[in-house]
């Protein structure tokens, strides 16, 4: 379980919340409890990346940002991070520099505030880091 807390990108307020990360036979499931809100589950029969995505995708649309690594404008999925960990690390990135084993967290790890930005200006920031190697 993670204590992780949650951005209202509405209000600026902060409140927190408990992830936990588990799998049921074939099934990757992360589940959000939090404060004043009914539980979020989110499944998937791929991996914990897809699940993290969708999680993600459901918050943004709540207007919420969850405070965890893989939620970080510097957070970056290789296939093989995924491969190695069922999709529960993440490398955090520096520009121009490839990734090294250093880099590599633990997704639902806590990030601070200022590191943590909605999907797409994630997206934007690992495109051009991606170019910087082109």
């Amino acid at each position: 379980m993670h204590e992780l807390e949650l951005h209202d990108l509405v209000t600026g307020s902060c409140s927190s919340g408990q992830v936990t990360a588990r799998t049921s036979g074939d099934v990757c499931e992360v589940r959000l409890d939090r404060a004043g809100g009914p539980p979020l589950v989110v499944r998937s029969s791929n991996d914990f990346e897809d699940v993290l995505l969708r999680l993600r995708a459901e918050l943004e649309r709540q207007r919420l940002l969850l405070l965890c690594n893989r939620f970080r404008r510097d957070a970056f999925v290789s296939s093989m991070s995924r491969q190695m960990s069922d999709g529960l690390s993440c490398y955090l990135v520096t520009p121009r520099r490839p990734v090294s084993p250093e880099q590599l967290v633990d997704c639902l790890a806590p990030a601070p505030r200022e590191a943590v930005v909605t999907a797409q200006e994630a997206s934007k920031y690992i495109e051009e880091w991606i170019a910087g190697f082109e």
